[in-house]
């Protein structure tokens, strides 16, 4: 069994500034784990756990999707997810003219696995806020925060190693977009 997930790597030429922005999250009066700079992305669908079968039915399916357009996301603005009174994440908004949206449905629909509307590209996992107020405030600060965009060219099926030092991310297929 591998657990797996589909998603869009961030590329290489945003990680710096993404990376700025994790550091000022950590100066934050919080308790959270980092999204390791390696292992940027955009979350289509969580799949879990699979056996060989399941991974080779999916691997159909997303080549069936490879006529997809590609289309260009902008990382912009802090959003807290569930909501600023109860945080467990602190992601980068994405905007796409409502591309990746319908990419993500269309990707859940076909492969299954568990997906959301909302989209966003996870910094951190919080655990604890210790000072709530000083982290509403940051957020409010960098609502409007612009990372930068690029051009979606590929999706992939990526294999999630858990380790003692965190996830071990390793790409198993990916398809290119028109």
């Amino acid at each position: 069994m591998k657990r797996m997930f589909v998603c869009i790597w961030v590329p290489e030429m945003l990680k710096g500034g993404i990376r700025k922005l994790q550091e000022e999250i950590r100066k934050l009066p919080i308790k959270c784990k980092m999204v390791e700079t390696e292992n940027l992305h955009l979350t289509l669908t969580f799949l879990g756990n699979l056996d060989e079968n399941n991974i080779e039915k999916i691997k159909t399916v997303m080549y069936n999707l490879s006529g997809w357009k590609s289309f260009q996301v902008y990382l912009k603005g802090l959003k807290t997810i569930p909501s600023d009174n109860y945080i467990r994440v602190i992601g980068i908004s994405t905007e796409s003219g409502g591309n990746l949206e319908n990419l993500i449905k269309t990707v859940g629909s076909s492969i299954g696995g568990e997906y959301h509307n909302q989209t966003k590209m996870t910094l951190c996992r919080v655990k604890d806020v210790i000072d709530k107020k000083k982290v509403k405030d940051f957020i409010e600060k960098n609502k409007n925060i612009s990372i930068g965009s690029f051009q979606v060219k590929k999706i992939s099926l990526v294999e999630s190693i858990l380790t003692e030092s965190g996830p071990h991310y390793k790409t198993i297929y990916e398809i290119d977009l028109e």
